[in-house]
């Protein structure tokens, strides 16, 4: 009689799948490793390819390579949610910074009379306060993406349960978009009124940091104005506080305005062109000859002369918010563009051809071209956010050095030239101006004024002195690099303006002398000397994607604006 095999045929077949299946696993792990799956995958894999040594079984080697490739697909696992951990820490930390990024008095509010605000509610309602005069009320500035914002809400929500809406009235009010808000607002539950106000005055367009609160009695007086994150009790407190007594308080009187030029230059529409997705717009010498306007639509940049005619159109390799010419006296012009909340800056050639990036998880928050050795070659500054601080870089995509600011809000390059030596200025998520020599040495920290200065820019006045103009809350600020103030004027406060080109400047009158133009309090755009007299004005400009000057030595230079995908070319006669 035959031996029986039958104990023994199916233990081949058990031990290489064991085999087969943790080194499939393995794979798996390595290629799935930036996922957490990628981990519960190795853990596996791992276990069935031990399982199969243990046994003394061939395929050893496949065994091997599966247990390898596990364990190396559990290391990467651990490494990618580390480094996920490590930008969600930045992440909060960019958010709550730029929550609370400035720091404006409004102590001088308390007592006046509240000016007043109309809000659109998301149902479509409108919201005067002046309708609300003998009732207390709470105007709560915020937003979802906002820690501090969103850590309040909970209060809020418990004050309008513990209270009558014929004593007390909360209203928040947010800039975001409706599906946001609607769906936030569905999630925590908010059980009183949320919407947005169009150009509200001051002091509620002064705001630079949230959550700001308005705490105003039933008379219309402002009591108080909690800035930033308060407990329950605090809240309640001063939303039930006692009437203020005496009579209310004068308004605060602005900055003061520019004065007016004996000769004011009179703006009249050159030609204009509308470019459907036209989202930025710049001025530079493109095709190494007269200057030209640049325009960034979708995926095209739109090269126009300067009498609106377009003169090509180049390919770009991705979308850009933000645009700027650069000058390489040996290969040609160079251009860098970004996205706003972008983790990177892009340099393309002249054909659209994407040379080099610069990245940062943490984000960026601006770039510039700006010659720092004076040999006719722009280098690139770029401002990080997080605490990645202030970079510059070659013309050839190579770091020069960094700057340990933290969080940087502007950034600005005063070129060399034959006889002055370059300048790099910043400001920084401590509202100082920080300045540089070219080698990034730092040179001075500046406040003047006091305040918290986000948006920024700089140039060289025709004596050869820097001047930086800068926003502080509802001022805008002209000083030189010393600190020492020229002339002070009305701003509009925009929390995110440091987001988009707020401040331009350039030889508008053709005689050699540096112009600034801005949009001042009133929501005009206006066009100043370096001495301090306003010498243009453009009315309603507060919609404006963008502007630049573009200098003609020998002529008046020219005023380009973006606006609802339009381009618009502005000529300045007395």
């Amino acid at each position: 009689m035959e031996p029986s095999t039958r104990d023994s045929s199916p233990a081949p077949s058990i031990s290489l799948g064991l085999a087969i299946a943790s080194l499939v696993l393995g794979i798996l792990a390595t290629v799935l490793s930036f996922l957490i799956l990628g981990g519960i995958l190795g853990l596996v894999g791992l276990v069935l390819g031990v399982v199969h040594l243990r046994k003394n079984k061939r395929p050893v080697v496949m065994a091997r390579w599966g247990v390898a490739l596990s364990v190396l697909g559990i290391i990467a696992t651990i490494g990618f949610a580390g480094l996920y951990y490590y930008a969600y820490l930045k992440f909060e930390k960019m958010m709550d910074s730029a929550s609370q990024g400035e720091a404006v008095d409004f102590t001088k509010w308390e007592g006046v009379i509240a000016p007043d605000i109309s809000v659109t509610t998301l149902d479509g309602k409108t919201i005067k306060l002046s309708d609300l005069k003998g009732k207390r009320v709470v105007l709560d500035f915020w937003a979802t993406w906002c820690p501090p914002c969103r850590q309040e809400i909970p209060h809020f929500i418990q004050l309008v349960n513990q209270t009558s809406r014929n004593d007390l009235v909360i209203v928040g009010i947010s800039s975001e978009d409706a599906k946001t808000l609607t769906d936030f607002i569905k999630k925590q539950g908010i059980n009183y009124p949320i919407g947005s106000a169009t150009n509200p005055p001051s002091p509620y367009a002064d705001i630079q940091a949230i959550p700001t609160t308005f705490f105003i009695d039933r008379h219309g007086v402002i009591q108080t104005v909690a800035v930033g994150y308060h407990e329950f009790d605090d809240l309640k407190s001063c939303a039930l506080a006692p009437e203020y007594k005496g009579e209310p308080q004068p308004a605060p009187v602005g900055p003061p305005s520019l004065p007016d030029a004996a000769v004011m230059l009179k703006p009249s529409v050159l030609w204009a062109k509308h470019i459907p997705g036209a989202q930025a717009v710049c001025v530079g010498d493109w095709d190494g000859g007269e200057a030209c306007v640049l325009v960034a639509a979708d995926l095209k940049l739109h090269v126009l002369g300067l009498t609106g005619t377009e003169i090509s159109i180049v390919s770009l390799p991705e979308r850009y918010h933000q645009i700027e010419c650069g000058r390489n006296k040996d290969k040609g012009t160079r251009l860098l563009g970004y996205r706003n909340w972008g983790d990177e800056v892009s340099v393309v050639d002249h054909a659209g051809k994407k040379l080099w990036t610069v990245k940062s998880l943490s984000g960026v928050d601006g770039a510039h071209w700006g010659d720092l050795n004076g040999d006719g070659t722009d280098e690139m500054i770029v401002g990080m956010n997080g605490d990645a601080g202030l970079q510059a870089w070659s013309a050839e995509g190579q770091k020069l050095w960094t700057a340990n600011l933290g969080n940087v809000w502007n950034q600005a390059v005063v070129p060399a030239t034959s006889n002055q030596l370059a300048r790099v200025l910043a400001t920084d998520a401590g509202g100082a101006v920080n300045v540089f020599d070219s080698g990034g040495n730092p040179q001075q920290t500046l406040k003047p004024n006091g305040g918290y200065y986000a948006q920024m820019a700089a140039g060289r006045t025709s004596d050869n002195h820097v001047q930086i103009v800068a926003i502080n809350g509802d001022q805008t600020v002209a000083f030189d690099e010393t600190g020492k103030v020229a002339w002070t004027t009305s701003a509009i406060s925009n929390h995110g303006g440091w987001r988009n080109a707020s401040i331009a400047c350039g030889d508008l009158k053709g005689d050699g002398a540096l112009e600034w133009a801005f949009i001042d309090g009133s929501g005009s755009l206006v066009v100043a000397t370096t001495k301090g007299q306003k010498i243009a004005s453009i009315p309603h400009a507060k919609g404006l994607t963008g502007y630049a000057i573009v200098s003609r030595p020998g002529q008046s230079g020219l005023l380009i604006s973006l606006a609802n995908e339009t381009v618009q070319a502005y000529t300045f006669e007395p």
